[in-house]
């Protein structure tokens, strides 16, 4: 099998230029895609739209999370977006667009205006295979990043953002994914599945320690019912990652790694269920002065469990993510949510991510750090169509390589009152 990548290109070259260009254009180009690729399979049926509006305040005692001395942000937001879903036996078609816009904010962190956000998932089902195409576009920053999920909503799962506390100043990020894949069953006892990924990040300006970086995964897995509660899987992972210096340093960073994962998925009743992973990764790095390659142990342990009025996930586990600090990072995380209904207008929800990252390369201690945010978000649904949401979120966040050796905190209160009416069309 061969896997080749080309060069990413740097923000200042003619490729970095095209590439802002057309994610500045991607609102409409995803529009247009909807209505081109979806036009067949949803004419005459209904689509559930969903926009809203909302206002919130927000308060924030060390938004850059720095150690240095620094003042409080405080300011107002408006969040409009519009969502619509799908869901038939054969087709499953979710999608949302967000503009969050900076109304007034005191202190030279939250320098950027508004975060865009587009976000879209099709799937079509057939007797015995299912592909689906999954991407999202946004344009934001490391300290105010725009994440599929809002304040106080239900789906607490993080991104995949291993970049998040990593700098201390407000530089434009646009990040294009895109996750096709497809899985057929083999046998009533198995199944496959091939799926593809790409994670390209551009940064409007330069910035000390942040790169553009383009990183593509191509995966295959295997599964194999044992019982009607167990089953094995298997997965490998072929990842490529190019990082452009481009007026920030000479040279590049290319990495290449291979990653095989075994495990085991159990049912411990209709409303629980575990997933335990194991694996090896084999990783090659290089650049115009020097190379080097390295491997190491990998593992994932997923758990959900559902009740009358609580929901529970949890995922610990080491693995490799892509980094704007211009490398790939090993990462020990853990992310926990629970979200429980307290009465049937009042709901309330808990997240918790913590990881531990450490660059695969030995001599690029800038992304080595330990980073903790907790969030519990309390919610009222006043009306039909109004809602309250308030929300804390405690951060904390401890550089290896800082001569200042104190650990940075955050304290960050919001209120957001939020407007939304679903409609069919």
């Amino acid at each position: 099998m061969v896997f080749a990548v080309g060069r990413a290109p740097h923000s200042g070259d003619s490729g970095g230029v095209g590439l802002m260009a057309m994610t500045r254009g991607l609102p409409c180009v995803a529009v247009a895609l909807i209505a081109v690729i979806f036009s067949d399979v949803v004419l005459g049926a209904a689509l559930e739209l969903q926009p809203s509006a909302s206002i919130r305040l927000f308060y924030d005692d060390n938004a850059a999370l720095t150690t240095q001395e620094h003042d409080f942000s405080a300011g107002s937001e408006f969040l409009g977006a519009v969502g619509i879903s799908r869901e038939t036996e054969a087709v499953t078609l979710q999608g949302i667009a967000r503009l969050n816009l900076l109304l007034d904010a005191a202190g030279d962190v939250y320098r950027d205006k508004d975060n865009q956000l587009v976000s879209l998932l099709f799937a079509s089902k057939g007797e015995l295979s299912r592909w689906q195409v999954y991407g999202s576009w946004r344009r934001d920053s490391i300290v105010r990043a725009a994440t599929v999920t809002q304040e106080g909503d239900a789906n607490v799962e993080p991104d995949d953002d291993v970049d998040a506390g990593l700098v201390q100043v407000s530089i434009r990020r646009n990040r294009l994914v895109l996750r096709p894949s497809w899985s057929r069953e083999l046998s009533p006892r198995s199944a496959v599945g091939v799926g593809y990924r790409l994670d390209h990040v551009v940064y409007d300006d330069s910035a000390e320690g942040l790169f553009d970086y383009q990183d593509h995964a191509l995966s295959g897995y295997h599964f194999y019912r044992i019982t009607e509660r167990d089953q094995i899987t298997t997965s490998l992972n072929l990842k490529s990652y190019r990082s452009s210096g481009g007026v920030r340093e000479e040279g590049e960073w290319d990495n290449d790694r291979f990653n095989i994962m075994l495990g085991l998925q159990h049912s411990y009743s209709e409303t629980a269920s575990g997933h335990f992973q194991v694996g090896w990764y084999k990783a090659r790095f290089a650049n115009i002065e020097e190379s080097g390659d390295t491997d190491g142990y990998l593992f994932r342990i997923y758990g959900e469990k559902r009740t009358g009025l609580t929901r529970f996930s949890a995922r610990i586990g080491r693995t490799n993510f892509s980094s704007g600090a211009g490398d790939v990072v090993n990462a020990d995380e853990l992310s926990l949510s629970m979200v429980r209904d307290l009465t049937e207008t009042m709901g309330f929800a808990l997240s918790v991510r913590a990881f531990q990252s450490k660059s695969l390369r030995s001599d690029n201690p800038y992304t080595n750090r330990r980073y903790l945010a907790l969030t519990p978000t309390l919610s009222w649904q006043i009306t039909r169509w109004w809602s309250l949401d308030t929300s804390y979120r405690y951060r904390r966040q401890k550089r290896d390589w800082e001569i200042n050796y104190d650990s940075a905190e955050s304290n960050s209160v919001y209120l957001t009152v939020r407007y939304e009416r679903p409609a069919s069309l």
